[in-house]
């Protein structure tokens, strides 16, 4: 009777841990600063920095978009005014004296392309069940609506779940058509 009580609980606690973990994703959540809360899959994350604004190159006839571009560890590093990019806020604001970043990666391209996020506030990960994922609403602006993949309703929050290589993608395009 105890073996087999026991030989339960084990399969109960590797279900929930199965169900945990795989089942549930988790993002690294962060807010514009147009109160939009995004959440990027951490494993399309590398990590979160700050810029001081003087270090930023600007570079012109790149879109309005890209606050420019930064040394980063040894390499040019884009940095994306993610509200201005989203069409979530008027296009001329005072720069902060420092931006805060998550600089995501394309994990499906063997290239090494990132691109640093600015972001008004660092949330934190937050898992999510498949349960809580529904369609984007139809008032989210049409660029969000091009990268992010889904919604997710959290009792906090609305999370625009967004995708690397989508938003990579508009990027490319995007900058494309504005040199071009």
């Amino acid at each position: 009777k105890n073996i087999f009580t026991g030989a339960i609980n084990n399969y109960v606690t590797t279900v929930w841990f199965f169900y945990f973990m795989v089942i549930n994703q988790e993002y690294f959540t962060v807010e514009l600063a147009s109160k939009i809360t995004l959440g990027l899959p951490l494993n399309e994350m590398t990590t979160v920095t700050q810029f001081e604004t003087q270090s930023i190159c600007p570079v012109p006839g790149v879109a309005d978009f890209w606050y420019g571009v930064v040394n980063f560890k040894g390499s040019l590093l884009w940095i994306l005014d993610s509200d201005r990019f989203f069409d979530l806020k008027p296009k001329y604001q005072k720069l902060p004296s420092k931006l805060t970043a998550v600089i995501v990666k394309n994990q499906w391209s063997s290239s090494n392309k990132q691109v640093a996020i600015s972001v008004q506030q660092l949330k934190g990960i937050m898992a999510v069940a498949p349960a809580n994922f529904q369609p984007l609403a139809d008032h989210v602006s049409p660029q969000l609506h091009k990268c992010c993949s889904t919604m997710a309703h959290t009792e906090a929050q609305n999370l625009h779940i967004i995708g690397s290589s989508a938003l990579l993608q508009q990027l490319h395009q995007q900058s494309m058509l504005v040199s071009t």
